[in-house]
């Protein structure tokens, strides 16, 4: 699995601009072969700064992913939408465990 977190900062001016292009983009990409999730949020302690969590089942359904009419329109749009550079990084998961699995014992 393939988990890739993105950060992005905008304003107050933007902001409902950027929820508005991650939602459409979230939307689309849940419903692609390969995506297990993808969610985006704000972070609670730095208004208008949001971190998009996507899991894919392997790197093919991430390039696939990544062209996408949707994906491109998304890179258009989200530059708008921010006030800085994003922060994205890809992180390749040999295991998941579950709380339960780590406190059992």
């Amino acid at each position: 699995m393939i988990v890739v977190v993105g950060r992005v900062r905008t304003d107050a001016g933007k902001r409902e601009q950027l929820i508005e292009v991650a939602q459409t983009v979230a939307r689309a990409s849940r419903e692609e072969t390969g995506c297990i999730g993808y969610r985006v949020c704000e972070d609670t302690e730095r208004p208008n700064d949001f971190v998009f969590v996507e899991e894919w089942a392997d790197d093919a359904a991430l390039q696939a992913h990544f062209g996408t009419s949707h994906i491109a329109a998304f890179m258009a749009a989200v530059r708008a939408a921010i006030i800085a550079p994003p922060e994205v990084d890809f992180h390749q998961i040999a295991g998941t465990r579950t709380l339960a699995d780590v406190t059992a014992g």
